[in-house]
Protein backbone atom coordinates (compact mmCIF):
# COMPACT_ATOMS: atom_id res chain seq x y z
CA UNK A 1 0.00 0.00 0.00
CA UNK A 2 3.05 2.25 1.01
CA UNK A 3 4.51 1.73 -2.49
CA UNK A 4 0.97 2.18 -4.34
CA UNK A 5 0.65 5.75 -2.41
CA UNK A 6 4.09 6.69 -3.59
CA UNK A 7 3.40 5.83 -7.21
CA UNK A 8 0.47 7.39 -7.05
CA UNK A 9 1.50 10.65 -5.66
CA UNK A 10 4.67 10.92 -8.37
CA UNK A 11 1.52 10.12 -11.06
CA UNK A 12 -0.29 12.87 -9.89
CA UNK A 13 2.89 15.64 -9.75
CA UNK A 14 3.69 14.29 -12.84
CA UNK A 15 0.24 14.61 -14.94
CA UNK A 16 -0.40 17.92 -12.82
CA UNK A 17 2.71 19.59 -13.83
CA UNK A 18 3.61 18.70 -17.29
CA UNK A 19 0.50 19.75 -19.31
CA UNK A 20 0.28 22.97 -17.28
CA UNK A 21 3.48 23.45 -18.98
CA UNK A 22 2.58 22.74 -22.18
CA UNK A 23 -0.90 25.24 -21.95
CA UNK A 24 1.06 27.92 -20.76
CA UNK A 25 3.82 27.57 -23.89
CA UNK A 26 0.72 27.73 -26.05
CA UNK A 27 -0.84 30.59 -24.46
CA UNK A 28 2.84 32.01 -24.52
CA UNK A 29 2.81 31.49 -28.61
CA UNK A 30 -1.03 32.31 -29.00
CA UNK A 31 -0.20 35.54 -27.33
CA UNK A 32 2.73 36.51 -29.37
CA UNK A 33 0.67 35.71 -32.60
CA UNK A 34 -1.87 38.17 -31.00
CA UNK A 35 0.39 40.76 -30.41
CA UNK A 36 1.76 40.45 -34.27
CA UNK A 37 -1.88 40.69 -35.38
CA UNK A 38 -2.67 43.80 -33.77
CA UNK A 39 0.95 45.41 -34.89
CA UNK A 40 0.37 44.40 -38.46
CA UNK A 41 -3.36 45.61 -39.31
CA UNK A 42 -4.95 46.87 -42.62
CA UNK A 43 -5.26 50.10 -43.53
CA UNK A 44 -8.28 52.34 -42.27
CA UNK A 45 -8.52 54.15 -45.25
CA UNK A 46 -8.54 53.06 -48.91
CA UNK A 47 -8.79 55.17 -52.25
CA UNK A 48 -9.52 54.61 -55.69
CA UNK A 49 -9.51 58.63 -56.86
CA UNK A 50 -7.51 61.47 -55.36
CA UNK A 51 -7.71 65.31 -56.42
CA UNK A 52 -5.42 67.54 -54.50
CA UNK A 53 -4.20 71.13 -54.35
CA UNK A 54 -1.02 72.49 -53.19
CA UNK A 55 0.70 75.75 -52.81
CA UNK A 56 4.26 74.96 -53.37
CA UNK A 57 7.79 77.01 -53.69
CA UNK A 58 11.05 76.81 -56.04
CA UNK A 59 13.33 78.28 -53.75
CA UNK A 60 16.64 77.11 -55.70
CA UNK A 61 17.09 80.19 -58.10
CA UNK A 62 18.86 83.14 -56.87
CA UNK A 63 17.28 85.89 -58.05
CA UNK A 64 13.80 85.09 -58.82
CA UNK A 65 11.58 82.52 -56.32
CA UNK A 66 8.45 80.94 -57.72
CA UNK A 67 5.34 80.67 -55.64
CA UNK A 68 3.40 77.57 -57.28
CA UNK A 69 0.01 76.90 -57.04
CA UNK A 70 -1.25 73.54 -58.55
CA UNK A 71 -3.84 70.63 -58.74
CA UNK A 72 -3.15 66.96 -59.35
CA UNK A 73 -5.02 64.16 -59.96
CA UNK A 74 -4.06 60.31 -58.60
CA UNK A 75 -5.73 56.92 -59.49
CA UNK A 76 -4.90 54.52 -56.88
CA UNK A 77 -4.51 50.97 -58.13
CA UNK A 78 -4.14 49.11 -55.02
CA UNK A 79 -3.07 49.96 -51.35
CA UNK A 80 0.46 50.00 -52.68
CA UNK A 81 0.60 51.69 -56.07
CA UNK A 82 -0.84 54.54 -58.19
CA UNK A 83 -0.66 56.96 -61.19
CA UNK A 84 -0.60 60.33 -60.38
CA UNK A 85 -2.17 61.22 -64.13
CA UNK A 86 -1.49 64.84 -64.45
CA UNK A 87 -0.33 67.32 -62.34
CA UNK A 88 -0.29 70.73 -63.58
CA UNK A 89 1.56 73.92 -62.04
CA UNK A 90 1.37 77.38 -62.06
CA UNK A 91 4.43 79.33 -60.94
CA UNK A 92 4.37 82.96 -59.93
CA UNK A 93 7.61 85.07 -59.91
CA UNK A 94 9.15 86.46 -56.90
CA UNK A 95 12.17 88.84 -57.13
CA UNK A 96 14.58 88.80 -53.94
CA UNK A 97 16.87 91.82 -52.96
CA UNK A 98 19.97 89.96 -54.30
CA UNK A 99 18.86 91.29 -57.68
CA UNK A 100 18.05 94.80 -56.17
CA UNK A 101 21.92 95.08 -54.26
CA UNK A 102 23.37 94.18 -58.25
CA UNK A 103 21.18 96.88 -59.84
CA UNK A 104 21.93 99.02 -57.11
CA UNK A 105 25.81 98.60 -57.83
CA UNK A 106 24.44 98.92 -62.16
CA UNK A 107 24.89 94.95 -62.47
CA UNK A 108 22.80 92.94 -63.67
CA UNK A 109 22.14 89.21 -62.85
CA UNK A 110 23.37 86.37 -65.09
CA UNK A 111 20.32 85.46 -67.10
CA UNK A 112 19.55 81.98 -66.01
CA UNK A 113 16.37 80.83 -67.00
CA UNK A 114 13.58 79.96 -64.62
CA UNK A 115 10.08 78.26 -65.04
CA UNK A 116 8.19 81.06 -67.09
CA UNK A 117 4.64 80.12 -65.36
CA UNK A 118 3.72 76.66 -66.29
CA UNK A 119 4.59 73.13 -65.64
CA UNK A 120 3.17 69.74 -65.89
CA UNK A 121 4.71 66.21 -64.56
CA UNK A 122 2.82 62.98 -64.33
CA UNK A 123 4.22 60.44 -62.18
CA UNK A 124 4.08 56.83 -60.72
CA UNK A 125 3.45 56.39 -56.53
CA UNK A 126 5.14 54.10 -55.00
CA UNK A 127 3.52 53.60 -51.08
CA UNK A 128 5.50 51.21 -49.08
CA UNK A 129 4.50 52.82 -45.45
CA UNK A 130 1.28 52.87 -43.58
CA UNK A 131 1.36 54.00 -40.40
CA UNK A 132 -0.70 54.78 -36.82
CA UNK A 133 0.16 57.33 -34.69
CA UNK A 134 -1.01 58.36 -31.23
CA UNK A 135 -1.84 61.66 -30.05
CA UNK A 136 -1.06 62.52 -26.43
CA UNK A 137 -2.43 58.87 -25.78
CA UNK A 138 -5.89 60.39 -26.83
CA UNK A 139 -6.51 59.84 -30.16
CA UNK A 140 -5.07 58.13 -33.02
CA UNK A 141 -4.37 59.57 -36.43
CA UNK A 142 -3.36 57.49 -39.96
CA UNK A 143 -0.64 58.66 -42.58
CA UNK A 144 1.31 56.99 -45.05
CA UNK A 145 4.96 57.50 -46.70
CA UNK A 146 5.31 57.56 -50.68
CA UNK A 147 8.03 57.75 -53.47
CA UNK A 148 7.25 59.56 -56.63
CA UNK A 149 9.09 59.00 -59.48
CA UNK A 150 7.83 60.52 -63.56
CA UNK A 151 8.40 62.74 -66.48
CA UNK A 152 7.08 66.20 -67.60
CA UNK A 153 7.54 68.97 -69.57
CA UNK A 154 8.11 72.82 -68.31
CA UNK A 155 7.52 76.87 -69.84
CA UNK A 156 10.53 78.56 -69.15
CA UNK A 157 11.40 81.64 -69.86
CA UNK A 158 13.80 81.75 -73.12
CA UNK A 159 12.77 78.05 -74.48
CA UNK A 160 10.72 74.94 -73.54
CA UNK A 161 11.85 71.49 -71.79
CA UNK A 162 11.42 68.21 -71.00
CA UNK A 163 11.90 67.18 -67.60
CA UNK A 164 12.67 63.66 -65.09
CA UNK A 165 11.16 64.36 -61.44
CA UNK A 166 11.78 62.09 -58.26
CA UNK A 167 10.57 62.85 -55.27
CA UNK A 168 8.95 62.09 -51.58
CA UNK A 169 6.12 62.28 -49.59
CA UNK A 170 3.96 62.09 -46.74
CA UNK A 171 0.05 61.87 -45.78
CA UNK A 172 -1.77 62.17 -42.78
CA UNK A 173 -5.66 60.99 -42.77
CA UNK A 174 -8.28 63.45 -41.19
CA UNK A 175 -10.89 60.85 -42.15
CA UNK A 176 -11.44 58.41 -45.55
CA UNK A 177 -11.88 61.96 -47.18
CA UNK A 178 -9.85 64.31 -46.47
CA UNK A 179 -6.06 64.36 -46.15
CA UNK A 180 -3.36 66.71 -45.67
CA UNK A 181 0.41 65.65 -47.48
CA UNK A 182 4.13 67.51 -47.88
CA UNK A 183 6.20 67.02 -51.04
CA UNK A 184 9.54 67.14 -52.09
CA UNK A 185 10.07 66.81 -55.63
CA UNK A 186 13.49 67.50 -57.46
CA UNK A 187 12.75 68.11 -61.37
CA UNK A 188 16.00 67.73 -63.72
CA UNK A 189 15.07 69.66 -67.10
CA UNK A 190 16.72 69.49 -70.40
CA UNK A 191 16.86 70.64 -73.91
CA UNK A 192 17.20 68.77 -77.17
CA UNK A 193 20.88 67.67 -76.82
CA UNK A 194 20.03 65.51 -73.54
CA UNK A 195 23.67 64.07 -72.99
CA UNK A 196 25.43 67.18 -72.29
CA UNK A 197 25.57 68.10 -68.91
CA UNK A 198 26.12 71.55 -69.74
CA UNK A 199 22.21 71.67 -70.80
CA UNK A 200 20.85 70.64 -67.52
CA UNK A 201 18.70 72.37 -65.10
CA UNK A 202 18.07 71.94 -61.63
CA UNK A 203 14.74 72.97 -59.28
CA UNK A 204 13.72 71.50 -56.05
CA UNK A 205 9.61 72.02 -55.83
CA UNK A 206 8.51 71.89 -51.72
CA UNK A 207 4.12 71.77 -51.68
CA UNK A 208 1.75 71.89 -48.91
CA UNK A 209 -1.52 69.68 -50.34
CA UNK A 210 -4.95 69.07 -49.55
CA UNK A 211 -6.34 65.78 -51.05
CA UNK A 212 -10.21 65.10 -51.29
CA UNK A 213 -10.67 61.30 -52.03
CA UNK A 214 -13.62 59.22 -53.44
Amino acid sequence: MRRLFILSTISAVAFGFVPASSVSADEGDEASHGYAAMAVQNRLYTQTGELTAFVGVLPMDAFTKGLTLSAAYTHHFSDHWAWEVVHFFYSFHIETDLRDDLEAFDLGPIPFEVIEHQMVTSNAVFKPVYWKGSVYNDSLIYGELMVLAGAGYAWFTRSERMAVDLGIAMRVYVSGLLSFRVDVRHHIFFDDEIFKQANLDHELWIGLGTSISF
